[in-house]
C-alpha cells in the first residue's frame, strides 16, 4: 500500500521544528517525508521579528522545556536569540543539491538548539559545514540560485497555506506545528 507524501517544512530558528525534526521517525515512514526549508521571517507574521509579547515569550520558552522533556528530546537554549536562520537554510539547500544533507541538517538543529553553539552567522554555519567535511557548502551561502531556491520554498510554502513552522502538508492538507505530527502521520497513512 503507497502511503501519501509528506513534505514538512522547517527553519532552524523555530525550537518547535527542531522537536518535530527529532521525532520525525516515530511518526512517518523513511523516505517519506521531503525536508522544504523556508525562511520563517519570510510569513507576515515574523517578518519585523518575533511576534509575541513578553508573556507569551516567557510561557512559550517554559513550554518547550516542557515539550522536549517530554518527547525524551535535549533541548538547550541557543547563545543567539532570537536565532536568524537565513545562512543555516541556504547551507540545507546547498547540501540537498550537492550531497551531505542529512548529516548536516542534524548537526544545524543540534547545533542550535543542544549544543548551545551559534547557527545565526555565515561564519558560523560555514565553519559547521568545513567541520562535518562540507567545504561546498560552506562556499555555497551567497550563491544566488541557493538565494532563489530558499525565496522560492518560502513563497511556496505561504501560497500553500503555511504561516510557521513547522508546517506538514499531507497532499494540499496543512498541519502546522510538531504537535499535530501525529495527525499529519495518521493522514499519511490513509
Amino acid at each position: 500500500m503507497s502511503h501519501p507524501h509528506v513534505d514538512f517544512l522547517f527553519d532552524y530558528a523555530s525550537p518547535w521544528s527542531y522537536l518535530a525534526d527529532a521525532t520525525l521517525a516515530r511518526h512517518f515512514r523513511p523516505g517519506q517525508v521531503t525536508y522544504v526549508p523556508v525562511y520563517l521571517r519570510g510569513f507576515e507574521s515574523f517578518s519585523q521579528g518575533v511576534p509575541y509579547t513578553p508573556a507569551k515569550m516567557a510561557y512559550l520558552l517554559k513550554d518547550l522545556v516542557r515539550s522536549a522533556a517530554h518527547a525524551e528530546v535535549p533541548v538547550k537554549m541557543p547563545p543567539v536569540f532570537p536565532i536568524n536562520g537565513l545562512y543555516a537554510l541556504r547551507a540545507a539547500l546547498a547540501a540537498q543539491r550537492d550531497g551531505g544533507f542529512a548529516e548536516l541538517h542534524a548537526a544545524l538543529f543540534h547545533a542550535a538548539w543542544r549544543d548551545g553553539r551559534d547557527v545565526s552567522s555565515k561564519d558560523a554555519v560555514a565553519g559547521l559545514a568545513r567541520e562535518l567535511g562540507l567545504p561546498a557548502v560552506a562556499e555555497a551561502l551567497d550563491d544566488p540560485a541557493i538565494k532563489e531556491a530558499l525565496k522560492t520554498n518560502t513563497e511556496k510554502g505561504v501560497a500553500r497555506g503555511a504561516f510557521g513552522v513547522p508546517s506538514f502538508f499531507v497532499g494540499e492538507d496543512l498541519y502546522w506545528g510538531h504537535d499535530r505530527m501525529h495527525l499529519a502521520a495518521a493522514a499519511a497513512r490513509g
